[in-house]
């Protein structure tokens, strides 16, 4: 992975785990892997790829295939060819090689190549191979999500740069605050400076280069950055600080006869010329640094290193400015809700207050994704995939943004035009919006000339009048709380609450939102209120019911009520009127309790006296608009189940408004 990492994985601790893996190895010419091994070991993967593979040919045994198979393999792993590891790891399993991190590895590949559904067969086959990994599980669900993902992307667009992009390594890109429009990138192109190619993946080492974007958005050709950065070795994944005079940068030397560790150089731009490059005070020869990334202020620079203290590979630190000291402070690792066993790179802190970066630890797609986390009172959140197709399965890192919803990736995606390439992305509107009809909850008539008021936690404040079809329609803002209230002339005013807090896909709240009035010319009844047989004290159920009158009262606070509570005609006349009148008296002393004022309040108990008329079948079914539940209707009816949801209806307490100038006393 030395095309994005800059060489952030160490040699030395690669060639312990190969030559782990090389113990386990049968017995083979050693004219034909001793040379193979020799390059493998000190990581110089391109140079040892080539030879495994003559000796994967030449091998006759099975056992010696799937060896040679698998080192091939590994050696497209650690250059990151996605593609060429699945087919050497396939190869391997094919020749039934023992090692099961052969078909981890495949299965793997298969992932990073977007091949899910293959992926989840080798997981679960490695599974029966090595039950004991717990990583499995998670793995296979990855996968799942990843092609969930897939199958639903986000809205952002995801667009190829072309004209940055080459058939070798095009990656982290920052903006130079000096040139307008400007990008810096890291490349293995051609042009970059240097004589010799890097044996880990066999291309020149990498330079930075910039190129800027002119008024009809049309990239000029990239050029060498000018400045000191521009080694004989690698250097790459720079950032600057808003003055665009001190530019941090990654430098990788390279050696055949020693390790050498990745680190952070400043250097510093005055009258246009650089100086020499000067070393982090927490860079050491004993771990890599790299990936440097300012804060929009200036006073914090986050970084990826596999120094001591870390939870995997590479994690994310965050080291403060140090005024007084004029220097960079001890580095703090950032935790393991932002780090994990694998590899956390590439860390860029937003305008918005999100630090993004990328993780092959964390449940992905894929390779390295990226993610984003937020710091609350010096927590950080759980990491947030950016899903598809931000992400892909393949390698996916470096993001930054130009503004709140543009910016710039690096992927080795499948469709590219080299190794790693630099794609644009940009988040469209969200396309929010709420609609509806206002009509008679009775009638279900439109009422033409309702007034539609919406009132935003954002300050906005609408008013529109519904036409002769009752509909209204509004655009919504992304992360507003909103409240939405219908009135017309003669009708209870109604409200909706809605939010858009949080939400990233479009989505049309029309068919939710419809306004119901209910018109005050008649009584209106408060359904499910409920008591216990020849009582009057409210049950639970009722108790919820009246909490929707509490509401209706709240939002209309300038009509006073008469509460009538009726029964059915089963008991002495004079025993319901006075039951009812309890009744009534009990819902009154209900909504005093809840803070409702008593003089906005009246009731009355009818007794039997006044039969349910029918005005809305959808509420009274089965009886239709214009039944009266009379006694005589009742008794006809079969059957007994019938008549018993009739003196349900007739069991009822109603509201009538008696006047709409309410003012309170105090």
């Amino acid at each position: 992975m030395i095309k994005k990492t800059l060489s952030l994985l160490l040699v030395f601790s690669l060639a312990i785990v190969c030559s782990f893996a090389a113990d386990k190895s049968p017995k083979t010419p050693k004219s034909k892997t001793q040379k193979a091994d020799k390059f493998f070991n000190t990581g110089q993967y391109y140079t040892a790829s080539t030879l495994y593979k003559k000796a994967y040919a030449k091998f006759k045994k099975n056992d010696q295939k799937g060896w040679a198979a698998y080192r091939a393999g590994e050696c497209a792993r650690m250059t990151n060819n996605n593609v060429e590891a699945e087919d050497w790891y396939g190869k391997a399993v094919k020749a039934k090689y023992k090692d099961p991190s052969a078909t981890l590895h495949y299965a793997d590949a298969l992932k990073a190549n977007g091949k899910y559904a293959e992926a989840i067969a080798q997981y679960n086959a490695y599974k029966e191979k090595n039950g004991a990994d717990a990583r499995v599980a998670s793995l296979i669900k990855s996968s799942e999500d990843a092609q969930a993902w897939v199958d639903k992307p986000t809205r952002t667009r995801v667009e190829n740069v072309a004209a940055l992009n080459t058939k070798y390594y095009d990656f982290a890109v920052c903006e130079n605050p000096t040139v307008k429009g400007s990008l810096v990138f890291t490349s293995s192109r051609e042009e970059a400076s240097g004589t010799k190619n890097d044996n880990w993946y066999g291309e020149k080492f990498f330079d930075l280069f910039q190129s800027s974007m002119d008024n009809n958005a049309k990239w000029s050709t990239p050029t060498a950055f000018a400045g000191p950065a521009n080694s004989e070795f690698s250097d790459g994944a720079a950032c600057f600080d808003a003055t665009g005079k001190t530019m941090y940068f990654t430098t990788c030397p390279s050696s055949k006869e020693k390790n050498t560790q990745c680190k952070i150089m400043m250097t510093t731009s005055t009258d246009g010329k650089w100086s020499d490059p000067v070393s982090l005070p927490f860079n050491n020869d004993s771990y890599t640094c790299g990936h440097p990334s300012l804060s929009p202020d200036g006073k914090t620079l986050y970084f990826a290193s596999d120094m001591p203290g870390g939870f995997g590979g590479k994690d994310i630190w965050m080291s403060a400015w140090d005024a007084n000291a004029n220097a960079w402070g001890t580095p703090a690792n950032l935790g393991t809700t932002v780090n994990s066993e694998g590899d956390e790179m590439f860390p860029r802190m937003a305008t918005n207050g999100r630090l993004y970066y990328s993780s092959n630890g964390k449940p992905g797609m894929g390779g390295l994704d990226m993610f984003y986390t937020t710091n609350d009172a010096g927590s950080w959140a759980e990491p947030t995939n950016l899903k598809s197709p931000m992400n892909s399965g393949g390698d996916d890192f470096g993001v930054i943004f130009n503004s709140e919803t543009t910016g710039y990736f690096s992927s080795n995606r499948a469709g590219g035009q080299g190794a790693d390439d630099i794609y644009s992305f940009v988040v469209p509107p969200l396309k929010l919006n709420v609609g509806g009809r206002v009509y008679d909850t009775d009638t279900k008539e439109s009422l033409e000339g309702a007034t539609v008021e919406l009132f935003g936690s954002d300050g906005t404040s609408l008013s529109v009048r519904t036409g002769a079809d009752g509909m209204y329609t509004y655009p919504l803002k992304p992360n507003v709380k909103y409240k939405i209230s219908a009135s017309f002339t003669g009708y209870l005013t109604k409200f909706h609450e809605l939010t858009t807090v949080g939400m990233e896909e479009d989505k049309d709240f029309s068919k939710d939102f419809d306004f119901p009035l209910k018109s005050t010319a008649k009584p209106i009844t408060v359904p499910e209120i409920f008591y216990d047989l020849d009582k009057s004290t409210l049950r639970a159920e009722s108790k919820k019911a009246l909490d929707g009158l509490i509401k209706t009262l709240n939002e209309n606070p300038t009509i006073t009520i008469k509460l009538t509570s009726h029964t059915d005609y089963r008991a002495d006349d004079n025993y319901n009127l006075k039951l009812s009148d309890r009744r009534a008296k009990s819902v009154l002393d209900y909504l005093v309790a809840n803070g409702i004022p008593k003089d906005r309040l009246t009731f009355e108990g009818k007794g039997e006296s006044t039969p349910k008329a029918v005005e809305n079948d959808e509420e009274y079914m089965p009886f239709k608009r214009g039944d009266v539940l009379t006694k005589d209707f009742i008794d006809k009816l079969e059957p007994k189940e019938l008549r018993e949801k009739a003196h349900q209806y007739n069991r009822r307490t109603e509201f009538e408004v008696t006047g709409t100038t309410y003012v309170p006393k105090n």
